[in-house]
């Protein structure tokens, strides 16, 4: 791979050869060994020259087995990246006639919104292989079937918009995804995605996960990063391999001295790449869940009308829950965990469904966690609530104040129980400490854990909210109205 990227004119460092070297070993069965790829380098080190070897070598060495279209997306978190990676492979491809005369007449498209590259068809094929460059949203990637699909900026990759790229692999054998980035900032990117694959790669648990990283030694340890010394020359060179002779040794120097932040924290995000693992044995120690109080405020009484409904997608897409919550008349909050299925398809119907044998006052979800799934709810109809950072972290903290001082109580259900035993805190901003639920174990879901405690939120903010439509307007209802729940229009409307 190195020798044809030098013979299109991109010379690689050796780190950078070492990174393609990666990328393209395959297995014993001659599939790509890595499905999944993540690399964390800091900026300024030449990320652009491996993206411009990876979809040259993409795009003309390795087409189908079967014959069929090849499609590459390229993606970013802002179109212009990826304008960019396009204007690179663009250049070079222009630079070499042999590559010119493989690419299709009209077939470099600079068009706004439509940049790529199509070849002409391969012997036996009707459509040629075709590299496309897109702004990663929700909605990106849709149509496409991506037998490969590059992620620059992986840092700033929302859930949504990674569902939206990777199901676009659901049908194509030999995929890889390649993820690329530097350290997110706490609270401000929406690394959900990255650092899973970084947890992945790291652990060595997942087989088909490669990750490669430039950093300092024991910057990965919680422990051990914070007692690093960023002043040292040995960590600048570790979290560098392109120094000193793309970034020079006084540019460090300089960028070190300048950073005000406290402990020089931006300066070891953005040069040093410190990005520790989260402290695991530490965020379960911070689970204030009093597991006693839960068990003993098991009841036989089921969910039955005028309730509040939540839902969660779990980590990755691949499952998501449903929850309620309603008050009792001798004041408690009764919850119960109502549905975890594989993938989302299946909840606008359900909820539709819930609202109505329920006589729901409330559908609730957090807007970036369920970001793929409110298009489906508005098309069937099912109106909601979006929450957003600071009001997830509130239901997590009234969740613990109202299972430990007995105010929540809960039909028997061993599921929700091992969720909710199972279950840790997850740090979402770490100056303002707003935390969420996650999971503790990898075998047991925290997705029932998270929509019950959201569940929880809805019913007292629909509450604060009725008390004040009535205080303004009472209102008398039909016996009708009411069995049909005619009230959930007064009160979304009015949050």
């Amino acid at each position: 791979m190195t020798a044809f990227a030098a013979a299109c004119g991109v010379k690689l460092d050796d780190w950078q050869a070492y990174v393609i070297d990666g990328l393209f070993a395959v297995g014993a069965d001659g599939q790509w060994a890595s499905t999944e790829f993540g690399l964390l380098v800091s900026r300024q080190n030449g990320k652009g020259e491996i993206l411009v070897a990876y979809d040259l070598a993409h795009l003309f060495l390795f087409p189908r087995p079967d014959g069929r279209r090849k499609t590459i997306l390229h993606t970013a978190h802002e179109m212009k990246t990826a304008i960019d990676g396009f204007e690179r492979l663009k250049s070079v491809i222009e630079s070499q006639p042999q590559l010119m005369r493989m690419v299709a007449e009209r077939g470099i498209y600079t068009a706004n919104g439509r940049e790529g590259i199509v070849l002409k068809p391969r012997k036996g094929q009707k459509l040629g292989d075709r590299i496309r460059f897109v702004a990663r949203s929700k909605n990106s990637g849709r149509g496409f079937s991506g037998d490969v699909i590059v992620q620059d900026e992986a840092q700033e990759e929302s859930q949504a918009a990674h569902n939206a790229l990777t199901y676009t692999q659901s049908a194509v054998p030999n995929r890889q995804e390649l993820f690329m980035g530097t350290v997110p900032e706490e609270g401000v990117n929406d690394s959900e995605v990255f650092e899973g694959v970084r947890d992945r790669g790291r652990s060595g648990r997942a087989s088909s996960t490669g990750w490669m990283e430039w950093t300092p030694e024991g910057s990965d340890d919680p422990e051990l990063a914070e007692g690093l010394d960023k002043s040292d020359p040995v960590a600048w060179a570790a979290a560098n391999p392109a120094a000193p002779h793309r970034i020079k040794w006084d540019t460090i120097q300089d960028q070190h001295d300048r950073d005000t932040t406290p402990g020089r924290e931006a300066f070891g995000r953005e040069r040093l790449s410190i990005w520790p693992n989260r402290d695991e044995a530490a965020e379960a120690s911070n689970s204030d869940v009093d597991m006693e109080c839960w068990y003993e405020n098991e009841v036989s009484t089921w969910l039955s009308r005028r309730t509040v409904l939540a839902v969660v997608i779990g980590r990755g897409g691949g499952y998501s829950s449903i929850c309620g919550a309603q008050r009792l008349d001798d004041g408690k909050v009764l919850v119960q965990h109502l549905a975890t299925n594989a993938g989302t398809l299946w909840l606008a119907d359900r909820l539709k469904e819930l609202r109505v044998e329920l006589a729901a006052r409330l559908v609730v979800l957090d807007e970036k966690n369920a970001a793929t799934v409110t298009s489906d709810l508005t098309r069937a109809g099912v109106r909601y609530i979006g929450m957003h950072m600071s009001e997830v972290a509130a239901a997590f903290d009234m969740t613990i104040e109202y299972v430990n001082g007995g105010v929540v109580v809960h039909p028997p259900q061993p599921e929700l129980d091992d969720a909710l035993a199972a279950a840790v805190p997850r740090v979402m901003n770490k100056s303002q400490n707003l935390k969420t639920w996650d999971q503790g174990d990898p075998m047991v879901p925290s997705s029932a854990v998270q929509a019950m405690s959201l569940a929880i939120w809805g019913l007292k903010k629909s509450e604060s909210q009725q008390e004040r439509v009535s205080a303004a307007a009472p209102r008398v209802l039909s016996t009708e109205a009411a069995e049909r729940g005619d009230d959930i229009d007064v009160l979304t409307a009015r949050f």
